[in-house]
């Protein structure tokens, strides 16, 4: 194997990974507060990228630009979403705990709603958005970089740093944080919980909408799009540790690289079998995953 092309597939699946990691940052988020799934994960994702699209297409906006406008929108779908379909379930539990099978099976209708309508509203063809940036690689350390997965790798990262600031010394993140360690204390010491819980929902939908609009130029948009992201969010939020933001990022390197680098000796696909067996041993070593607590 050519060391090079070796090399170059690791700095990609870094890339790659980077991405992915946040892609689940939301997913992550919610589940570390409100300890349910939220299948409809790769819905919102997929929403941002038509609402980037659209943009683009009626308005002439910049994909990059219209995160502007998908990241406010998509809060205000997941708060919501979690204030009129998902808070009366919960509500509904005594001590505000919701049953994992019936959150789930929620948010999977909540999926299958959102899929469906956009299906019906806007075909299945595959639509694509352009961006202003023309530079679409450059080279670093001799190794030809696709530009668009740097900026979303990049913006991953700064957003996890960012909200790991604004949960660490905001009035809001602490309460955020005191919920999700022990939501009946919270709730004790004069903290909304509701409340929380909705803003938290939209916090990670915002979230997934941001790196949505990142990754539209260079992911084709379909209906159907963020179902595979969404499964994969979920791969990468338990490998790195379930509510842990750097547990994120680190999970879904880890999941590219990994990715990235078995391309070259088997197939793709098997690449991403391959992934899971991978996901599946560090959890026999590691249930709580690699930067989760026991």
């Amino acid at each position: 194997m050519d060391w090079y092309i070796l090399t170059y597939s690791g700095l990609n699946g870094i890339l790659v990974g980077a991405m992915l990691g946040g892609i689940a940052l939301g997913l992550s988020l919610i589940f570390g507060v409100l300890r349910i799934i939220n299948f409809a994960h790769g819905s919102f994702l997929m929403l941002a990228m038509y609402t980037s699209f659209w943009l683009q297409k009626l308005a002439g906006i910049d994909p990059y630009v219209s995160v502007l406008v998908a990241a406010p929108l998509m809060f205000a779908l997941g708060y919501l979403v979690q204030a009129v379909i998902i808070g009366p379930l919960i509500r509904r539990e005594s001590a505000l705990v919701v049953e994992p099978v019936s959150a789930l099976l929620l948010t999977a209708g909540v999926y299958i709603l959102i899929d469906n309508l956009v299906l019906m509203a806007f075909g299945p063809n595959v639509r694509s958005t352009t961006s202003a940036i023309s530079l679409t690689s450059f080279m670093v350390a001799g190794f030809p970089l696709n530009t668009f997965r740097i900026v979303a790798a990049v913006a991953s990262l700064a957003m996890a740093g960012g909200v790991s600031l604004w949960l660490a010394r905001t009035d809001t993140g602490r309460a955020i944080r005191a919920t999700a360690q022990n939501r009946d204390a919270a709730a004790l010491s004069g903290i909304d919980v509701p409340h929380i819980y909705n803003l938290t929902f939209g916090l990670g939908c915002a979230m997934v909408g941001v790196m949505g609009c990142l990754i539209a130029p260079f992911i084709p948009i379909t209906p159907h799009v963020g179902l595979s992201f969404g499964i994969k969010s979920f791969i990468v939020v338990v490998l790195g540790g379930i509510g842990s933001i750097a547990g994120s990022l680190v999970g879904g390197i880890v999941i590219g690289l990994f990715e990235s680098v078995a391309s070259q000796f088997v197939t793709t696909p098997s690449a991403s079998i391959f992934s899971l067996l991978l996901f599946i041993l560090i959890l026999l070593v590691r249930p709580q995953g690699l930067m989760g607590k026991k």
